[in-house]
């Protein structure tokens, strides 16, 4: 999971980054709103996850919970700009924000079927 935790970090990085220098100017500021870089800050909640289970082994548990709120949060949070613009893959806030939702999801599934797992075992 530790792992997992990582690349979905860097991902979610990667698509805050993508949004914010692709995404469309305001007509009256010229410039790209800030919450393009969402994705980005929920990688960073990622990131801190893997650091916090690597380098604090007895937190490992906590770490993935909060890896596993921070997926919802994301797969929440892509869900609106898919709903509101359509699949319109044209638009950079709909292609991050499809690439957002897939790595959040995946991350949450497999932290699901991870939970259970552990839980079986100890039984």
């Amino acid at each position: 999971m530790r792992q997992l935790a990582l690349i979905t970090g860097i991902i979610c990085i990667l698509v805050g980054i993508y949004g914010y220098t692709q995404g469309t100017p305001n007509a009256v500021t010229g410039m790209v709103s800030r919450t393009a870089l969402i994705p980005a800050w929920i990688g960073v909640i990622f990131t801190f996850a893997w650091l916090l289970s690597t380098f604090t082994p007895s937190l490992h548990k906590h770490a993935m919970h909060i890896g596993v709120l921070a997926a919802l949060i994301g797969m929440v949070g892509a869900y609106m700009p898919i709903k509101v613009r359509g699949l319109d893959f044209s638009q950079a806030s709909v292609q991050g924000s499809v690439f957002l939702f897939v790595a959040c999801a995946v991350f949450f599934v497999a932290a699901i079927r991870s939970f259970i797992a552990a839980r079986r075992s100890r039984a």
